[in-house]
């Protein structure tokens, strides 16, 4: 009888182990979001200075490149919107065309101009425009109030899953400037910067 108590009571500690480490959701309260240790606030055009921003968790930034021409990166950004006692995670896979970094693009004007002898410079704005050099994609998103208790998670409206001002990427949009600053914390550099 005794036995079958201790592998009664054995079986209920491994159960409740696996429960916390696999159900628990890791809450992040805008306190912590203040740790510069582990997190990075993003200076971009759409902060109002009224309490919100967005926060990159450092050790979360990762390469995933596969490619020489083409960089990936993944990353949990945290928004912060004071109004709404809401503060939203977003997992976000960026891919960065190396081609069309501004730089890169630049560097090709005696070609453009050998192709199109009427090309000037302006016309990088334009190229850009049809087309910015990268894609960011919402991977999962969770939300919290901000004091970090989790909140039920609305999915996005069919049709618009990954329009937030973190992705689509267009040229010279907040999107646009966030995924640029991303692309700095793992490379170095600006991503419009980059020559290949």
């Amino acid at each position: 009888m005794r036995c079958h108590m201790k592998r009664f009571l054995f079986i209920m500690a491994i159960l409740c182990v696996w429960c916390v480490s696999f159900t628990s959701v890791k809450a992040v309260s805008n306190v912590e979001l203040r740790d510069t240790s582990r997190f990075e606030h993003i200076i971009s055009k759409g902060d109002t200075g009224g309490g919100d921003g967005k926060y990159i968790e450092l050790s979360t930034v990762k390469d995933v490149s596969t490619s020489d021409s083409t960089k990936s990166i993944e990353a949990k950004i945290y928004v912060v919107l004071p109004s709404s006692n809401l503060i939203r995670e977003y997992t976000i896979h960026y891919d960065y065309n190396l081609n069309y970094s501004f730089a890169n693009l630049v560097a090709k004007m005696p070609e453009f101009k050998q192709q199109f002898p009427d090309f000037y410079l302006g016309e990088i704005w334009n190229i850009k425009m049809d087309d910015s050099g990268i894609v960011g994609t919402v991977k999962a998103q969770q939300d919290y109030t901000l004091h970090g208790e989790s909140k039920p998670t609305q999915p996005g409206y069919k049709g618009y899953e990954h329009v937030t001002f973190l992705t689509p990427t267009d040229f010279d949009f907040e999107s646009y400037h966030v995924a640029n600053r991303v692309f700095k914390k793992v490379f170095g550099v600006f991503y419009d910067d980059v020559i290949r």
